[in-house]
């Protein structure tokens, strides 16, 4: 028995070494390196969710920060609310065992942290048990028909539960749901309830945080426009390792936006050879040559066959051609960009009934390939076969699993419709209008048609068949805007951040200042504000071949 407590005692005194070693090795990152600034501003980060790849990517930029000579605090979960973000990866487990996925998480996260040197609380922290008894209690009152005017504090968080529930249910169902929404709903008040105590708490000047829905983050976003706190926001977009950041003001807009001032600056402007080259070679790899992170595994291979494509879906070539653009329909579907029907499924259903009665207009519903993996029994095409199961002869469906590439989509098109997906301004990059049912990023720019109610949207489905290709002033604006999106707003992590969006902590080294200059401009912009658009210097720097790309910040 003495030989085995001996052991244990061992065990423990190694693990304690290796925790103060870590720690060690962290405050190194930071010493003689931390920068003097003449105003220190206190970022808070709400790093909840318990996504491990998201505290990483969250870490290495307060961790830059503080380099920079600014306070940084972090917020994790800490299991007080079992509904997170995690749930829809493990659908099949009952709420009862929720939480016993906690603890490896909370040690994960927490472990990470105090490996970069970083100082965090937990949501425990910022409530009491007494509040969360009183929280449960308002959470167990909630149903399906009173979700939606769920208020708590002066504030309405009944979009974020919903957000959170068609994220849950993957654009399903909710009947039967009831515990799961309570439980969720549970999540919604302590997230709006600690990250008010946060503010008041630690003050901060700024706020970062991940895409600012769902139960995790969609509450703490309202208090952060509440106190009118600048709150950037990011998502992984096209390139790997590239992300898109913005700063968010309030629900109606989202870190895809860029001020008005910014992009007229950029439409009086003309765009170089250079440029269009850039924008061009970008289109051409995505598609042709399958480089784009957010299509991996599921983009076909370009046919380039025009001929092939009107044959396989019976089109007539000398008949205009349109295409509706589905989307993902449980993805931020309560938040951010206004549309004009309660859902992207109502959107469907009335756009459909609507092209019912227009015959002279062929009719492509595309349905977005990524539901083949992530909702094939909840999306757009089982609703379409549930809801419309005969279908006239000039409204046809482009499939989840069709072997077409969106090029060669494209080329079938003589315009689309789609609420704000980015298909919308792809089309438009190729000459092509586009009706909007929503405000998409991309909105109001002068080359789509922005339908300003559900009257005028049914107006112009019906002038589809009049409405002409782009003329040389909406093709160049169209061109402009996507330079800025596809070009100037992807920016990389690397190389601190490697291609399975973990740290290389060999190359910590790159966040300190002056180091990295994409680096540098990210943290200029959280603390200084302004749009996340890269200058063209910068551009020259990230336009290479990946590989390549990845070799240059090695």
């Amino acid at each position: 028995m003495k030989i085995v407590n001996d052991v244990k005692r061992m065990l423990l005194r190694s693990n304690r070494l290796k925790k103060l070693n870590t720690k060690l090795k962290a405050r190194r990152i930071y010493r003689d390196r931390v920068k003097s600034v003449s105003k220190q501003e206190t970022i808070l980060f709400w790093s909840t969710g318990g996504m491990i790849i998201q505290t990483n990517l969250e870490s290495v930029i307060a961790a830059s920060l503080k380099l920079r000579g600014h306070n940084v605090r972090m917020v994790l979960c800490d299991g007080v609310y079992k509904s997170c973000a995690k749930r829809v990866d493990t659908p099949e487990v009952e709420i009862k065992d929720w939480g016993k996925y906690c603890p490896s998480c909370i040690r994960q996260n927490s472990n990470l942290l105090e490996r970069l040197g970083l100082e965090y609380s937990y949501i425990s922290d910022l409530i009491s048990p007494g509040k969360i008894s009183e929280l449960r209690k308002i959470a167990d009152e909630v149903n399906f028909e009173n979700y939606k005017e769920l208020n708590y504090n002066g504030l309405n968080h009944g979009n974020h539960l919903e957000s959170a529930m068609f994220r849950h249910t993957r654009g399903g169902s909710f009947t039967g749901l009831d515990d799961i929404l309570r439980e969720y709903a549970f999540a919604v008040l302590v997230v709006a309830e600690t990250s008010e105590a946060a503010v008041k708490k630690f003050n901060p000047t700024r706020i970062y945080m991940s895409h600012g829905i769902y139960a995790d983050w969609g509450p703490a976003l309202s208090i952060a426009v509440k106190y009118k706190i600048p709150t950037t926001s990011y998502v992984c977009c096209y390139l790997p390792v590239h992300f898109f950041f913005g700063t968010v003001d309030s629900f109606n807009e989202t870190f895809l936006n860029i001020n008005d001032s910014t992009w007229r600056k950029f439409a009086e402007s003309e765009l170089t050879e250079i440029q269009i080259s850039r924008l061009e070679n970008f289109i051409g790899r995505r598609y042709l040559k399958n480089i784009a992170a957010d299509m991996k595994g599921i983009l076909k291979e370009y046919r380039g066959d025009r001929d092939y494509f009107l044959k396989k879906y019976d089109l007539m070539p000398d008949k205009p051609v349109w295409g509706i653009m589905t989307h993902i329909n449980w993805d931020a579907v309560s938040d951010y960009f206004p549309m004009m029907h309660k859902n992207f499924d109502e959107w469907l259903f009335e756009t459909v009934k609507e092209i019912h009665e227009i015959t002279d207009v062929q009719w492509l519903i595309k349905i977005h390939p990524s539901e083949l993996n992530d909702n094939p029994l909840t999306g757009c095409q089982k609703f379409i076969e549930n809801n419309f199961p005969d279908l006239p002869p000039h409204i046809k469906v482009v499939k989840m699993d069709d072997d077409i590439s969106p090029q060669d989509f494209y080329s079938l098109l003589d315009g689309g419709v789609t609420v704000m997906g980015t298909g919308g301004l792809e089309l438009s990059l190729q000459g092509k209008p586009v009706i909007l049912a929503g405000k998409a990023h991309y909105s109001n720019k002068g080359f789509t048609y922005d339908a300003k109610s559900e009257d005028h949207y049914r107006e112009l489905l019906r002038e589809a068949k009049n409405i002409k290709y782009h003329d040389d002033k909406k093709r160049e604006l169209a061109l402009k805007y996507g330079y800025l999106y596809f070009i100037q707003k992807q920016i990389p992590l690397l190389p601190t951040i490697n291609e399975d969006l973990l740290i290389d902590f060999s190359k910590l080294d790159y966040l300190v200042p002056g180091k990295n200059k994409f680096m540098d401009f990210i943290c200029d912009r959280i603390i200084y504000g302004g749009d996340f658009v890269l200058p063209d210097e910068l551009v020259e720097q990230t336009h290479v071949d990946e590989k390549d790309q990845i070799r240059k910040f090695a």
